[in-house]
């Protein structure tokens, strides 16, 4: 197992030569939605913490974290993003022992009504509305390599689509966990890939046009749209945790946008009250656009584990700052531990 631990450590590490900081490429990506973030509590630590995370919530962040659950469980995740939009993650799994952990995820993405604008109602006064779909759909495999090692990978489709045409991808996140790092039993080192797959492509009638030659003959061709790659991140974490208190640093390497570095904390009292904190800082070059501020700076975090009935029921919120652009999102999640 130990061996098998280091090849998976050695392979993560050479395949981060394939993602590296560009903001020069900052909006070229498709299916996007894939970096919005799920689950109050990575919310609240700004995704520094990958190597205790655990359960549903840390598929999003780091699929090896499942392998952490000990029973069936579920969560709900709620977040108000901006300008009416809303954020919804449903997530269930369960633990079959040393067979490992499997969980079913699924993320959509609330854009509202849209008015339909065309050539001829460039301002969308017709009154018509279309609503767009967003999902990412995703299964989880996660299990331990030993009593410190957690590994996990998970496979997801990503879906959008307007009226008459649609995109999709397959993709998938790779993570392991390790605790006792360097000899420490608090350290842990985590390390994960996000959004390896195919390309996003627009297909479908919507894209389909008519041109009359000059001969008077109307005919009709298809609009070719683009292929375009996922926003693929590299994640490495290092946790440490002592006395109900975990302080987490996370460096993400973007393929299609700058560097960032995400710290944050949290402290547990009586096992029941969680307190948290997190901020991102971008790392950005020499000659960069970026004034240094980013949209989500500074969240702040709280939570509370109690057992009703024999179910242990886990109540967090975070309060995600953004900035002087749009007001603060909330996010709220309800997790279930039977």
């Amino acid at each position: 197992m130990i061996k098998a631990m280091k090849t998976v450590f050695i392979s993560m590490l050479t395949l981060t030569v394939l993602i590296g900081g560009d903001e020069s490429r900052i909006g070229t990506s498709g299916g996007n939605q894939v970096l919005v973030p799920v689950g109050a509590r990575g919310i609240a630590m700004s995704g520094s913490d990958r190597v205790f995370s655990s359960g549903l919530e840390s598929v999003f962040w780091n699929p090896a974290g499942l392998a952490r659950i000990e029973n069936p469980s579920a969560l709900a995740t709620s977040m108000d993003l901006f300008n009416d939009i809303g954020v919804s993650y449903f997530g269930a799994a369960s633990n079959f022992g040393d067979l490992g952990a499997l969980g079913v995820t699924v993320k959509s993405i609330d854009m509202g009504d849209i008015p339909v604008t065309t050539v001829e109602d460039m301002d969308g006064v017709g009154g018509g509305t279309f609503r767009p779909t967003l999902s990412t759909m995703g299964l989880t495999y996660a299990n331990a390599f030993s009593d410190r090692a957690n590994f996990g990978v998970t496979a997801k489709v990503v879906y959008e689509s307007i009226p008459r045409a649609s995109a999709s991808a397959l993709a998938f996140d790779v993570g392991v966990q390790y605790t006792g790092f360097a000899g420490m039993d608090g350290l842990g080192l985590a390390l994960s890939l996000n959004n390896i797959g195919t390309d996003m492509h627009y297909s479908g009638s919507g894209l389909t046009g008519s041109a009359t030659g000059d001969n008077g003959i109307t005919d009709f061709y298809n609009k070719e749209a683009s292929y375009d790659k996922l926003p693929s991140t590299y994640n490495m974490s290092l946790s440490y945790s002592v006395a109900g208190a975990i302080v987490g640093m996370t460096f993400t390497s973007h393929n299609f946008s700058y560097d960032e570095l995400n710290f944050g904390a949290e402290y547990t009292l009586m096992d029941m009250i969680y307190l948290r904190a997190g901020m991102t800082s971008p790392m950005l070059g020499e000659n960069s656009n970026n004034d240094g501020e980013t949209l989500f700076s500074m969240n702040f975090g709280a939570g509370l584990k109690y057992s009703l009935y024999g179910v242990n029921m886990v109540v967090d919120y975070t309060m995600r700052n953004q900035g002087d652009t749009f007001n603060s999102s909330n996010v709220l999640s309800l997790g279930l531990l039977f």
